[in-house]
């Protein structure tokens, strides 16, 4: 039992020393952003890439006009890319706008219920990778601001790589606690850990709200993956294992609102499997596959005190394998490194406290799941004027694991204008965020339990079902094809969106089904 505890012991060290390092030379690399910026802006003179910009939207009025103007007023060549628009399901005035605005090819996906992003993009993607005389696609999310050098930033980088990942930055109108942290650590990540992965070549987690990539890279690869931040860690994955790194590249910057703010961190869960699935492959592959797999199992803060901690403890009052001396040493090396990353990440003095807050922040994420503690958090912060303005229906649904159906409960939440559903299992909890409609709350919640693996059977998600489209802002109501299908009438039945019944058909299984010119 004693020689497994100090065998479990070494190998936390060497993962942990191995992380410490790792963290240490990124700081050091840190300091040539500046080199590393000249240099972009060098690649500026050598030659033009064609350029296709392939933009997603889904009810981004405000935002998607300011973007397409920034567009259309780039310092680059309007005969060397060109712009094309996806409007999924938007319901506001986006294409009126834009095709006043003009400069941009417009494609609306989506009639009866937004069809996603990355069905939408592969969708388009299908239509246009056969254009000829075309170099790169890039792909940006329609919440974006770009400046008038966005095109020609991607320009310069495609001198050297062939996968460009862009820079986020985050815009902060509200200056809330937690606003000013999010803001903080965003640009913590950018300047230490992202820009340090570029300059020793290492690869990067696609980003699809900014991406750019080559079109002979499409052309072997075959195909893009956006639906989620799993998903684009997969197919990073992919593109790394062909030996296509994606770069990260501070000049390819781009602006977006605080509140559109997203952790880009796939599941722990998901992060295992994929490690696990990959591991093989890990000595048959190039080495920057192999330091991108095991780079997924990097700790974060709390585990890394954690298992230092524990070793160091263990290691002052005991015999170790490693000296005293050598654990002590990696801990010193480690508070300097940070200390020093904050002066190379050039934050600002008002904005240390914040990213020094951050990672009670994130613990405080964690217990705020935990269904006790959130409850209690929730009954705190409710107000008076919060009772009297929300309102909640439950109801009773199933969720698949492709085997097994499970009991659940839908909680389906009317607040303040805004609506949000809320999926209970047992004492597990997922809320969406905030929507205007109960279709997008709905399929908020689906994506996450698709995430790991499940599927929420009720008619939103049913392949018979078509939305309504009732001109209503909420619009919880649709149509349910079964009927028509099977021939056995000719009208389709009126349900809602979070009916269910045994007839369920998971939607990719019956896409031919769609009765979009339906209309009362």
């Amino acid at each position: 039992m004693v020689d497994l505890l100090i065998k479990t012991l070494i190998l936390l060290f060497i993962y942990v020393a191995a992380y410490i390092i790792y963290f240490a030379v990124c700081t050091f690399l840190s300091t040539k952003i500046k080199k590393f910026v000249i240099r972009q802006k060098y690649n500026l003179t050598k030659s033009l890439h064609n350029i296709v910009l392939i933009i997603y939207a889904r009810n981004n009025e405000s935002t998607i006009v300011p973007l397409l103007e920034s567009l259309n007023k780039q310092n680059y060549p309007k005969e060397h890319y060109q712009t094309h628009i996806i409007l999924d399901n938007c319901t506001d005035n986006s294409s009126n706008i834009l095709e006043f605005v003009g400069g941009a090819k417009i494609w609306r996906v989506g009639d009866s219920a937004p069809v996603g992003k990355d069905e939408a993009v592969s969708w388009l993607l299908e239509r246009l990778i056969s254009f000829q005389n075309v170099h790169a696609f890039a792909f940006l999310n329609a919440d974006r601001y770009v400046d008038e050098n966005f095109i020609s930033s991607i320009n310069a980088g495609l001198q050297d790589e062939k996968i460009i990942v862009g820079s986020t930055d985050y815009i902060v109108k509200t200056k809330t606690f937690r606003n000013r942290i999010k803001a903080a650590y965003n640009e913590y990540t950018n300047r230490i850990f992202n820009i340090a992965r570029s300059l020793m070549g290492l690869a990067s987690v696609v980003d699809s709200d900014c991406f750019v990539i080559k079109q002979e890279v499409l052309e072997k690869i075959k195909c893009v993956d956006f639906k989620d931040t799993n998903s684009e860690l997969k197919y990073t994955t992919l593109l790394v294992r062909n030996n296509f790194i994606p770069k990260y590249l501070p000049t390819v910057r781009t602006f977006t609102s605080i509140d559109n703010y997203k952790n880009r961190k796939p599941s722990v869960s998901f992060k295992l499997g994929l490690f696990w699935h990959c591991l093989s492959l890990l000595f048959k592959s190039n080495i920057k596959f192999a330091e991108f797999i095991i780079n997924m199992l990097a700790p974060n803060f709390w585990m890394l005190l954690l298992i230092y901690t524990c070793i160091f403890i263990f290691t002052y009052n005991y015999y170790f394998f490693f000296d005293y001396s050598v654990v002590f040493g990696f801990g010193v090396l480690l508070a300097l490194s940070f200390l020093f990353s904050v002066f190379t990440a050039r934050i600002k003095r008002s904005e240390i406290p914040y990213l020094l807050a951050y990672p009670v922040y994130s613990l405080a994420k964690i217990f705020l799941h935990i269904p006790i503690i959130g409850g209690i958090a929730q009954f705190f912060c409710k107000t008076k004027d919060d009772e009297e303005t929300k309102e909640m229906t439950t109801v009773d649904i199933l969720v698949t694991d492709g085997q097994n159906d499970l009991k659940c409960k839908l909680d389906l939440i009317s607040e303040s204008g805004l609506v949000k559903a809320v999926f209970r299992f047992k004492k597990k909890k997922y809320s969406s965020s905030s929507h205007i409609r109960m279709v997008d709350a709905i399929k908020d919640i689906s994506d996450k339990l698709n995430e790991h693996g499940f599927r929420i059977k009720i008619c939103q998600s049913c392949g018979y079902f078509n939305l309504k489209l009732d001109g209503s802002t909420n619009m919880v109501k649709g149509y349910c094809n079964r009927m028509v299908v099977q021939q056995l009438s000719d009208l389709p039945g009126e349900t809602v969106l979070w009916n269910n019944c045994e007839y369920f058909l998971p939607q990719e299984i019956n896409k031919i089904i769609d009765i979009n010119n339906f209309r009362e």
